[in-house]
């Protein structure tokens, strides 16, 4: 989303977007961006919540009056009252749901460097960016 995002505003398209990635928001530096701590695929909310849906995007909407398009707006929502949603979400192990005390989130801390799902992914990347920029990556470093 951010790198289509990046090249609909060089082409005067002011963009917004609802995120429940933080960390590939940031690195994605994704223009007018709403973030909301909710399980992935939920963005709008829970499913039948009709105000809930309304408010996030009425506030998201509401970014396009911000001049400051690399901005990032925690929106004041809560998926529950704890997180205890998120030790069902990424258990150790894959999908299946285990016992409490060995569910971890194991997922990678994303840094400024891309990460990618295999060496031959980084080989075809680096072969695909060198000396020069992807028009389709505008805005991302390598």
């Amino acid at each position: 989303m951010g790198l289509i995002a990046h090249q609909l505003e060089s082409a005067g398209i002011p963009t917004m977007s609802v995120s429940s990635a933080r960390d590939i928001t940031e690195a994605a530096k994704t223009p007018r961006s709403g973030f909301l701590d909710f399980p992935l695929g939920h963005t709008t909310g829970k499913p039948g919540d009709i105000d809930l849906s309304y408010n996030i995007i009425s506030d998201v909407l509401s970014l396009f009056e911000h001049k400051d398009a690399l901005s990032i707006k925690d929106l004041p929502y809560r998926w529950s009252d704890s997180d205890d949603w998120k030790d069902h979400v990424f258990p150790a192990g894959g999908p299946e749901k285990i016992e409490e005390q060995d569910v971890v989130d194991d997922r990678l801390d994303r840094g400024d460097k891309p990460q990618y799902q295999s060496t031959d992914d980084a080989v075809a990347a680096s072969r695909t960016h060198k000396g020069m920029e992807c028009t389709i990556c505008s805005g991302v470093d390598y």
